[in-house]
């Protein structure tokens, strides 16, 4: 019969068992790190679709009324107007409308009349820089009298 050494068998499983323990972490690590990238991901896709149905409301609200603050703001509560005459709405972290302290995203809507055309620059802004933009031209409402 032959005798098998204990202490040779013990330290062949510590091996195998720290071997495995290392592929499992390995393999951890790398799930983790998809689920921290696939958290972003929806993070971004989250923020773009907000901002492109904001800025999308406000470019009809801004082409098919007067273009004026106070339609603007009938449409898009807390809005207001800055020194250069942009309209602009803020909103926190659950895209709710807030005060400029607590802005974390910023509507911003710039119009101008040339001539017979009108034109609009709207954008929308978060803490990582401009989400989305769109700019609009179209034929400036004619006023009574003017023909």
């Amino acid at each position: 019969m032959q005798k098998f050494n204990s202490n040779r068998s013990s330290r062949l499983f510590l091996i195998e068992l720290i071997i495995a323990i290392l592929f499992f972490s390995l393999g951890s690590a790398v799930c983790v790190q998809a689920f921290v990238k696939a958290h972003s991901f929806s993070a971004q896709a989250r923020d773009l679709a907000f901002a492109s149905s904001t800025v999308s409301s406000a470019a009809n609200v801004l082409r098919y009324s007067d273009a004026s603050a106070e339609q603007f703001e009938a449409y898009f509560p807390g809005a207001a107007q800055d020194a250069d005459g942009a309209l602009f709405v803020t909103y926190d972290e659950s895209f709710a409308p807030c005060q400029e302290e607590e802005a974390a995203y910023v509507l911003r809507a710039e119009t101008a009349t040339e001539g017979s055309v009108r034109a609009c620059h709207i954008s929308m802004g978060g803490q990582s820089g401009t989400l989305y933009e769109l700019d609009l031209r179209w034929p400036a409402p004619v006023k009574e009298g003017a023909l």
